[in-house]
């Protein structure tokens, strides 16, 4: 299983000095030139995500709240806070548009989450580069407790995630992921690939 340590930190992080998640396992598709990375770490108060996509042809095109986001060129956090099935998936494109679901494996059994003031609670930002794009956001652990009111982020705490490239409609579909899933079709929703998100000092 991999494994990440998520550091600990005081102010704003210093991306500069938070280890790299490569997220660079191709599946399901033929090599292609596209790849991507991200970086966590956490406070008392929420988890930090920068995400880096390497890719020159950026799909941008979902807007509507209720799109399927993996159509676009998207980057994706999954966290599975406790020994429960159920997980957080958080999905979002290049316009900072989101899907956030909850709940198992089964897509039957997913709640899809709508938050009227995720750009203030999450803080999404976006910016392009001449090799892609980065998004950078939080995950208070406010809104974790609203599923999972006994979680609490502590140093040594092992939780179980992945984080995941793809895009089903871009130029060209690919699908990326830091700890590999097995399954003979396009599938990131099989928590048994997840690897281990460690909280660090």
């Amino acid at each position: 299983m991999k494994t990440y340590t998520l550091k600990k930190i005081t102010g704003a992080p210093d991306w500069n000095a938070i280890e790299v998640m490569p997220i660079d396992t191709l599946l399901w598709t033929d090599p292609l030139p596209i790849t991507a990375q991200a970086q966590l770490c956490w406070d008392e108060e929420a988890i930090y995500l920068r995400m880096e996509a390497f890719e020159k042809e950026i799909r941008k095109e979902e807007t509507d709240p209720l799109a399927e986001i993996c159509n676009d060129s998207c980057l994706e956090f999954f966290i599975q806070p406790t020994d429960a099935p159920t997980y957080l998936n958080f999905e979002i494109n290049p316009l900072a548009n989101y899907l956030i679901g909850q709940g198992d494996c089964d897509v039957d059994n997913r709640l899809r989450v709508i938050i009227p003031d995720f750009e203030t609670r999450m803080e999404p930002k976006v910016t392009f580069t001449e090799t892609g794009w980065v998004l950078t956001y939080k995950v208070p652990f406010s809104f974790i407790r609203l599923f999972y009111p006994q979680f609490e982020a502590k140093p040594g705490l092992k939780v179980r995630g992945n984080c995941y490239k793809c895009g089903d409609l871009t130029a060209k579909t690919h699908f990326l992921a830091w700890s590999p899933t097995v399954s003979e079709e396009p599938a990131f929703h099989l928590p048994e690939y997840f690897g281990e998100l460690i909280f660090g000092e």
